[in-house]
């Protein structure tokens, strides 16, 4: 039987700028059993970050656990989704609109009940079955489509649809189960840096949740499906809405069904980039990709480019900090930025951690060299 130790509610604390006294995001913190008092204190503090940035009137359930993941692994995020159709979506996120990005952003969504990608590894590819080579798949019957139902329905995270207002509260009904290792030595105090043999963790509690909230990619669900037989494109109704803004110039050039708007959902090494404008200004580069790609997920911002705290992989003695593009991101997915704080410098930022998707629900993390992945 699971015992809950702790509860902890955090509502608009603020580390990084005064306390303000709008509408904040709300965190139901609760510790499934396992998780120590600095993890408990240290998952408060990240919980509060966002809190300071985000101001949806919102409260996310989510437990937090400890125990000894394999080896290098520091955590592990299982979100729990929703699955609405894209025109419902697209409305939410036009209601939504409140900054200059998210009327930019929604204006460059795709019309209609469906939208266009360009896709691959499928199992209907007309390349053949699970072929890596790309194709464009409108939803509307052309060669070697399925069917439209993958081009019709979004997968998101609960938190994101609560940030939507596509969902409303449920006390009884958590958003996500964050667990966090006890073999890798963390430094919970990051007010005066991170100590050099260790790992910033409350940084990696800040990235954990963002996934949470619904940085994250189904392209790590069509990286399942690179091997024969495999799954038709009208059976892989995994696109999130990060990746209605994940695009490549071969996506957006406007040739054999590309064009502005038109998202890149392949599992390659093509480099594929955030773009608020529907894909002619690229903002940051996404991870392509486990397996046939930069072997991170790629739910998260290229390794080592100072992206932000989305970012797959932390150095230890690193400390770990949001950046502009990681509230950018969380704009245009649904959320409501607070103005009122200075932005973040994406130079700060974090250059790091790891985090690999190894099914559809669960983030994990390894280490490599001196540096370890979240």
């Amino acid at each position: 039987m699971v015992r809950y130790l702790a509860r902890a509610v955090v509502a608009g604390v603020c580390l990084l700028a005064p306390n303000r006294s709008s509408a904040a995001i709300a965190f139901n913190i609760t510790n499934q059993g396992n998780a120590s008092a600095q993890m408990m204190a240290g998952f408060a503090q990240a919980a509060s970050i966002w809190s300071a940035w985000l101001m949806d009137p919102i409260t996310i359930n989510v437990r937090v656990n400890a125990l000894a993941l394999p080896a290098g692994q520091l955590g592990a995020t299982g979100a729990f989704y929703n699955t609405f159709a894209y025109a419902d979506v697209r409305q939410a996120m036009l209601n939504d609109r409140l900054t200059l990005e998210d009327n930019t952003s929604t204006s460059h969504l795709q019309p209609g009940p469906a939208f266009s990608m360009l896709i691959n590894r499928t199992a209907n590819n007309p390349a053949g079955v699970v072929s890596a080579t790309p194709y464009f798949d409108n939803g509307q019957g052309g060669p070697g489509q399925a069917g439209p139902e993958n081009n019709s329905t979004i997968r998101m995270s609960t938190a994101n649809a609560k940030a939507l207002g596509l969902v409303g509260y449920d006390p009884t009904l958590f958003d996500a189960t964050i667990n966090f290792t006890t073999l890798q030595g963390f430094d919970f105090g990051p007010s005066n840096g991170i100590n050099a043999n260790q790992v910033d963790f409350v940084g990696v509690a800040v990235h954990e949740i963002g996934h949470m909230l619904g940085f994250l990619s189904g392209v790590d669900t069509l990286d399942g499906n690179g091997n024969a037989p495999g799954l038709n494109d009208n059976q892989l109704k995994f696109v999130t809405p990060l990746d209605l803004f994940r695009f490549s110039t071969r996506s957006t050039a406007g040739i054999g069904g590309g064009g502005i708007g038109v998202n890149d959902w392949t599992d390659d090494n093509t480099a594929k980039y955030f773009s608020t404008d529907g894909g002619p200004t690229a903002v940051a580069t996404f991870s392509d990709g486990i397996t046939f790609g930069d072997g991170a997920g790629a739910g998260h911002w290229k390794d080592n480019l100072g992206a932000g705290i989305m970012d797959p992989s932390a150095g230890l003695g690193e400390l770990l900090k949001i950046s502009q593009n990681d509230l950018r991101a969380m704009d245009v997915i649904g959320y409501d930025l607070n103005t009122m704080l200075p932005e973040p410098s994406s130079l700060t930022a974090a250059a790091g951690f790891a985090i690999m998707m190894t099914n559809r629900r669960r983030c994990k993390t390894h280490c490599t060299r001196t540096r370890v992945t979240i």
